[in-house]
């Protein structure tokens, strides 16, 4: 019973991988993209992205000149939302996902965006930050506990091996 019991804990969590990649700090201009590089993040397929952001935009920025991309190095899939996007197909300067309006100050975000199945997030992703005007200087800043998330399902050779580790420690046990 006692090894059941540790092979489904050990496999419940290792349902999910999250990938944080911080953003806290990293000030934008306008006049070339900030590249940030995630490191290499395990195997295992791309469930969501989370979103959770505190950012400034400096005046006279605008909180709608805000942009951010996702770029999975291995596929080339790439994830691209930016200040005047409601649902992530740029639908016009009408609607606004992350509420940030022509207007300067200090905007916050939180969501998650589905994207199950559309690449295996092993390897390298690139966040590419970026403002549509250069305003001379810092355009935007990304404030304390600023992040995105890439969450993924391990691969299922990993979840093998995360339930075998948990038989056999349950196994030392005895």
């Amino acid at each position: 019973m006692k090894l059941a019991i540790a092979t489904v804990a050990g496999l419940a969590a290792a349902a999910s991988a999250n990938h944080v990649i911080d953003l806290s700090g990293v000030g934008v201009d306008g006049a070339a993209p900030t590249v940030i590089n995630s490191g290499a993040l395990g195997a295992g397929a791309l469930q969501s992205i989370d979103f959770d952001f505190e950012v400034e935009a400096i005046s006279p920025s605008w909180g709608s000149e805000i942009n951010i991309s996702l770029t999975h190095d291995n596929s080339g899939y790439t994830f691209t939302a930016d200040g005047d996007d409601a649902d992530f197909s740029d639908d016009g300067p009408a609607d606004f996902l992350f509420g940030f309006d022509n207007t300067s100050g200090v905007f916050n975000f939180s969501g998650s965006v589905a994207v199950s199945g559309l690449a295996d997030v092993n390897g390298d992703w690139t966040v590419t930050l970026a403002d549509d005007f250069d305003d001379a200087g810092t355009d935007h800043q990304y404030l304390a506990d600023s992040s995105v998330t890439v969450n993924s399902v391990p691969a299922p050779a990993g979840l093998a091996l995360l339930g075998l580790g948990g038989m056999v420690a349950a196994r030392r046990r005895r």
